[in-house]
């Protein structure tokens, strides 16, 4: 999904690898959920989210969607999924007590927080703390990949790229696309390759 960043916290020193060391420990959140009330805009989903979620509370990706629990949303142009809200706009995983109903199997821009993804020209990507995108940062700092918690981290990354790829030439295709009903071709084929198969 397309945001401001802020240039600052991407300059070359600045940019991490799954193997380096940030400042992003929150301690447990001391259970405040902001993250999760707050979110601004509709948490994304990838093709590897929708794997996890599906494997981890046996639903299908049609059972997840008719149970409110994905919605499809337009972002940047094209029809995705992502997590669904309540009716005070927090995200529907949230349990009453400000805690995380799905934390083994939540979405990468929730293990992510408050690190993003920077995409590079040669194919591999970089990590980036968000600085001011959390206040109950500690300042004690973990390994990256320890971080965001996936057994595999070097599948994950690879799944990422291959998938972030992927969206990215739907989007270019879908801006050269010549009508509104190829449009929808190519946003159908998408979904259908990526996640109504899951």
């Amino acid at each position: 999904m397309l945001r401001e960043i802020n240039e600052n916290w991407i300059t070359e020193d600045k940019l991490l690898s799954a193997n380096d060391e940030a400042a992003v420990v929150c301690n447990d959140c001391a259970g405040c959920s902001e993250c999760c009330t707050e979110t601004g805009c509709m948490i994304i989903l990838d093709a590897y989210d929708v794997k996890m979620l599906v494997r981890e509370l046996n639903y299908s990706f049609e059972g997840l969607l008719s149970a409110g629990l994905v919605r499809f949303d337009v972002v940047d142009g094209v029809v995705l999924p992502g997590l669904g809200v309540d009716e005070k706009g927090a995200c529907a995983f949230l349990g009453k007590n400000g805690r995380c109903s799905i934390h083994n199997a939540r979405p990468g821009i929730c293990r992510l927080f408050p690190l993003a993804r920077i995409y590079h020209d040669d194919g591999s990507f970089s990590y980036f703390l968000q600085e001011s995108e959390c206040g109950r940062r500690t300042g004690e700092k973990i390994k990256v990949a320890d971080w965001l918690g996936y057994d595999d981290i070097e599948d994950y990354e690879k799944q990422v790229r291959i998938y972030h790829d992927a969206l990215k030439e739907l989007k270019e295709n879908c801006k050269n696309a010549r009508s509104a009903e190829e449009v929808t071709a190519l946003q159908s084929a998408f979904l259908k390759k990526w996640f109504l198969n899951a």
